[in-house]
């Protein structure tokens, strides 16, 4: 009995070793098209930044632990608010997303997303969930990654990506750049195809094109937020697409290392395969500075429900 007493307790402690995960934030963006740092801008009635909300939803999920992405120049004012919230609550670390050496001295557009995960492969692990600061995603979309996340091994081949209906992530400001994906009869993402300058007219949701012609874009399509989720298996082909992008592009003042880039070439490879998950409903962001009330009054009203306390830092 108690050699079986042993056997349950390890066999316990090995299954919540392999069911960790990771929340990382992507918050070294510069907001060109908001007009200043709305990752560190207040939405919630007590201070709170967008990205207090993703912690507090991934805490609940079930997460186990915190990576941030930032620059240098936001990292002490970054780490004072996360440690006066969460010091005592989650483990939380700051990777730094730096220019790369030999980059041109006076770029100061960050280099993209996958450049910006790249600067976490020391301190992520474990199966991790990536975000942006700056997006409010809804508590389902981190229970249903933490689900998927936990189910699968470290090395894994298969990630996942939270899809969003794509006429829910519209703006009545002005176009949104957004992923659009297709996929297979298996739910699996075949393709992620970018646009740039998607509305919706007259009742037609369409892309404006480079020359001026129109994209129309079914009204069933899932839009990507960057709401990936991952195995470590992916640190390594980042590392050589990063390489071979830099390479082509260092003299370039803005071209971007971008994920979805990333993981559509390695399932063009058959290197992956992307589930898609389909419970992404709650998502609003601000691309516009005009659109921050209306992020303030959906997080009110979450308080009102009792989704969220009037105060995270209690």
């Amino acid at each position: 009995m108690w050699n079986n007493s042993i056997f349950l307790s390890c066999s316990f402690l090995y299954i919540c070793a392999m069911n960790k995960t990771t929340l990382v934030i992507m918050a070294a963006g510069i907001g060109s098209r908001y007009g200043g740092v709305k990752q560190a801008d207040s939405f919630g009635p007590s201070g709170e930044w967008l990205m207090d909300y993703a912690i507090y939803d991934a805490l609940q999920a079930g997460f186990n632990d915190v990576v941030i992405i930032t620059r240098k120049d936001l990292l002490a004012d970054m780490q004072e608010h996360v440690d006066k919230i969460w010091a005592d609550k989650i483990p939380i670390s700051f990777a730094i997303q730096s220019p790369p050496a030999n980059a041109l001295p006076e770029r100061t557009k960050p280099w993209g997303t996958g450049q910006a995960i790249l600067a976490t492969r020391e301190l992520v692990k474990n199966p991790f969930v990536v975000i942006n600061a700056d997006d409010f995603y809804g508590r389902e979309a981190y229970v249903s990654v933490h689900r998927f996340l936990t189910s699968i091994d470290n090395n894994a081949p298969i990630f996942s990506l939270v899809g969003y209906p794509l006429e829910n992530t519209l703006s009545d400001i002005g176009t949104v750049s957004r992923g659009v994906c297709t996929l297979n009869e298996n739910n699996e993402l075949v393709s992620i195809t970018e646009m740039t300058k998607i509305d919706l007219k007259n009742g037609v949701l369409r892309n404006e094109n480079d020359d001026n012609t129109y994209t129309t874009i079914p009204f069933n399509s899932f839009a990507s937020m960057n709401f990936w989720g991952f195995s470590c298996f992916l640190f390594e082909e980042l590392e050589r697409q990063w390489q071979e992008f830099f390479e082509a592009n260092k003299q370039e003042m803005k071209a971007e290392f971008l994920i979805p880039t990333v993981v559509s070439k390695m399932m063009k490879e058959g290197k992956v395969k992307v589930q898609l998950l389909p419970d992404g409903k709650d998502w609003c962001g601000v691309t516009y500075s005009e659109e921050k009330d209306l992020v303030i009054n959906a997080i009110r009203n979450k308080i009102a429900q009792g989704i969220y306390p009037d105060n995270l830092g209690r």
